[in-house]
């Protein structure tokens, strides 16, 4: 009785040590499925920025200055999201370009995740009308 009882394994236990890797697995795959999620609402945070920039820099009076200023402005009313945010912004004569960086808040240490977000548009212009004849 006492050899074949010795030859099968004592399992005891095996299914708490399964179920704590599983759950594990899960929780990590959980975290990263979230940070996603923060990753993508950070990337809207600065596309709306930029594109508020844009819209103050392509007005006919605006600056890339003015740009700059609303992004920041802009970010600063959204909340949080974004950490140590840049805002790039540039202007000649035909169109601005706007770019907002920053970094995506950690859920998952060791994971550091940054956005950059670039928008570009024509500038308001004064044209005069041709004094050709009309058809």
């Amino acid at each position: 009785m006492r050899a074949a009882r010795s030859k099968c394994r004592d399992e005891r236990g095996v299914v708490a040590i399964e179920f704590m890797l599983v759950i594990s697995m899960l929780i990590v795959v959980f975290l990263l499925m979230l940070q996603y999620a923060v990753r993508a609402h950070a990337e809207r945070i600065a596309a709306a920025a930029a594109e508020e920039g844009l819209a103050a820099a392509a007005t006919y009076d605006g600056t890339a200055a003015d740009a700059e200023r609303v992004a920041l402005d802009y970010l600063t009313r959204l909340g949080p999201g974004l950490n140590t945010t840049t805002v790039d912004a540039s202007r000649n004569a035909t169109s601005a370009t706007v770019t907002v960086s920053g970094n995506v808040d950690q859920l998952i240490p060791f994971l550091s995740i940054s956005v950059n977000v670039r928008v570009e548009g024509p500038v308001e212009r004064f044209v005069e009308e041709s004094t050709g004849a009309s058809p």
